[in-house]
């Protein structure tokens, strides 16, 4: 009889299978029948036994408890966080956890998995974080093996505003599954409200593990959620209203743009940041589009509805509590669904017909389109809840101490014969003054932090409003004393009007915190510069600056400037180091993999 092939599917690998299959070869039945009494005596030398040594999965397939790998991808560090929780609420309960950054583990190990949990966030649009890269490419690679050994879950983080929602979860996943793995539990899809999904997912998880096992009951798991819950008594769900105390338009006269510098009081909420760090904000709807809703819904503003937040009065809901612009793909979707409508049907088919509906379009623009009748409910179940929007912190708490500075690029444009705006910008920008309250909490970033080495030179790329936390980089350099070396560059659209925190980049120079800058502004000469084009024409040095152990920073815009960027720099890497430019991109994969190469973009 051969046995190799049901051997596989155990936690074998392929020279243990072989080896086994011949040996059981070569017994008759009074041997196997011998063989199996000898090994079930001698699982119970286990601690728990046999029933601590496997499990039954949700579809009926066993599952081995003896070791659960966690691979994290992450771009902020939020995937990270939870990994640990996992594998801390794992340990817990008996269970041998390993957890690896996907940048660090070695794709040869694959075949020593048993059960593995995947937590990847989507970066940019609809890409994996560059951590999670390479074993990305792998398994869709033809160099991916088999992996019917492996049972496994996935959570996906990422934002339902965007049409390729938490992609990168759902490839991991249906790549796994491909490839022959079996779900132990199923995906779950967190928005950036991630917390109760991320415990659901992992009490599910933890729960197959455990069943049918004697080293936890399965009722008593519990999920700790520890990374989940805030240091400070403020988080995403039970904000601090911060005080606004000063508003100031960093633009000049006569400027295209509208940029808003703000500082809010911190004081008494214990709110602790660094430099990198974001802060969530939570806007308000503007009264015009409230209204019309309102009036093409033909709903009452005073009419009590139960939401997500409780009971209050329509136009209190539709006020605080969901977003009514920009229109997203999932209350689309959600319309779709509730009217039957054929023609919605048919561009959420189409990513590209999706994408093109989207642009510029609100809630109102749907309601006018598609006109429906519709219950109050029926309205809140189409909508996204309110979600905060994310600002570099552009302040350093060693500088200011109880404050938080933020910059923010006010959005407004034209659109469907409608005046249109940011939710949150305008809100900062037209309904809060100075002295009025903003809901606000911290959202650590441990994916885009200043060097250890508190000397060690940083190359900083921040055109616009991508600035803000290189401000905060130098004020806590400045704070802290230390004198590493430190390079700007700085972008936007006119030096006389958009020069921002111009008088404070020039302090830096004189002072010596900032070793050198370079800007450039884009609509100053017929011939447009951008912030690569200044990179070009200091390649050299940028180079010389990268083989001395400098950091290399880039915030701001993800579609288009990033790129732009880190093509600039592998050409300068492939021309000042004189090689080729597959080794230009293996040298910033070091730079990346090293955190000399951070970014925080949007």
């Amino acid at each position: 009889m051969d046995f190799k092939q049901g051997l596989k599917r155990g936690p074998f690998s392929e020279k243990q299978a072989t080896q086994l299959s011949e040996a059981l070869s070569g017994l008759d039945a009074e041997g196997i029948q011998w063989l199996s009494g000898y090994f079930t005596g001698l699982s119970q030398a286990f601690p728990g036994g046999v029933a601590a040594s496997s499990s039954i999965a949700a579809n009926g397939s066993a599952v081995s408890t003896q070791k659960l790998t966690v691979l994290y991808g992450t771009h902020t560090g939020n995937c990270e966080a939870l990994a640990r929780t996992l594998a801390t609420d794992a340990k817990s309960q008996g269970i041998e956890v390993e957890v690896f950054d996907m940048a660090s583990f070695k794709t040869r190990d694959l075949k020593k998995i048993t059960n593995l949990a995947v937590l990847v966030s989507t970066h940019g649009i609809g890409e994996p974080p560059m951590q999670a890269e390479e074993l990305y490419h792998f398994l869709h690679s033809k160099k991916a093996p088999d992996l019917s050994h492996i049972q496994y879950s996935v959570l996906a983080l990422g934002d339902s505003s965007y049409v390729d929602f938490c992609q990168t979860g759902k490839e991991f996943d249906a790549i796994l599954e491909k490839l022959g793995a079996q779900r132990i539990s199923p995906r779950i899809d967190c928005d950036v409200d991630y917390e109760d999904d991320a415990v659901a997912w992992q009490q599910a998880l933890l729960k197959v593990m455990a069943q049918h096992s004697n080293i936890t009951p399965a009722a008593d798991i519990k999920v700790t959620g520890e990374t989940v819950a805030s240091q400070s008594v403020y988080s995403r769900k039970n904000p601090f209203e911060a005080t606004i105390l000063e508003k100031i338009n960093l633009n000049g006269k006569g400027s295209s743009k509208e940029t808003i510098h703000l500082e809010m009081s911190l004081e008494g909420s214990g709110l602790q940041y660094e430099p990198g760090d974001a802060l969530g904000v939570y806007g308000t709807n503007s009264p015009s589009l409230i209204e019309g809703v309102l009036k093409a819904t033909h709903l009452s503003d005073m009419q009590l509805v139960q939401g997500h937040n409780g009971e209050k009065t329509l136009s209190q809901a539709l006020t605080y509590d969901y977003e009514l612009s920009p229109l997203s793909s999932v209350t689309l979707s959600k319309y779709a669904q509730l009217t039957g409508s054929t023609r919605l049907q048919n561009i959420l088919s189409d990513n590209e017909k999706l994408l093109s509906y989207l642009h510029g379009r609100d809630l109102l623009d749907l309601l006018k389109e598609f006109p429906y009748k519709l219950s109050a409910s029926d309205l809140l179940s189409v909508l996204r809840k309110n979600n905060p929007r994310m600002y570099s912190i552009a302040s350093s708490q060693a500088a200011v101490e109880e404050e938080v500075h933020l910059l923010v690029s006010v959005v407004r444009y034209q659109a469907y014969g409608r005046h249109k705006e940011g939710l949150c910008s305008a809100t900062l920008a037209d309904r809060f003054k100075v002295d009025d309250k903003v809901k606000v909490f911290v959202d650590k970033n441990t994916r885009f932090k200043l060097p250890d080495d508190p000397d060690a030179p940083i190359i900083m790329i921040g055109p616009g409003t991508g600035v803000a936390p290189f401000r905060a980089f130098m004020q806590h350099r400045e704070a802290s004393g230390h004198q590493g070396n430190s390079w700007l560059f700085f972008g936007d659209r006119n030096f006389t009007t958009d020069f921002l925190y111009q008088t404070e980049w020039q302090q830096y120079l004189k002072a010596g915190i900032l070793t050198k800058a370079d800007v450039a502004f884009s609509r100053d000469q017929q011939q447009k510069q951008y912030v690569q084009h200044k990179m070009m024409d200091n390649g050299k040095d940028l180079y010389d600056w990268l083989e001395n152990g400098a950091h290399f920073y880039i915030c701001g815009d993800a579609k288009q400037m990033a790129k732009d960027v880190d093509r600039t720099l592998k050409t300068i890497i492939q021309q000042q180091g004189g090689i080729t430019l597959e080794k230009a991109e293996e040298y910033v994969k070091y730079l990346q993999l090293s955190n000399r190469y951070q970014t925080d973009i949007y």
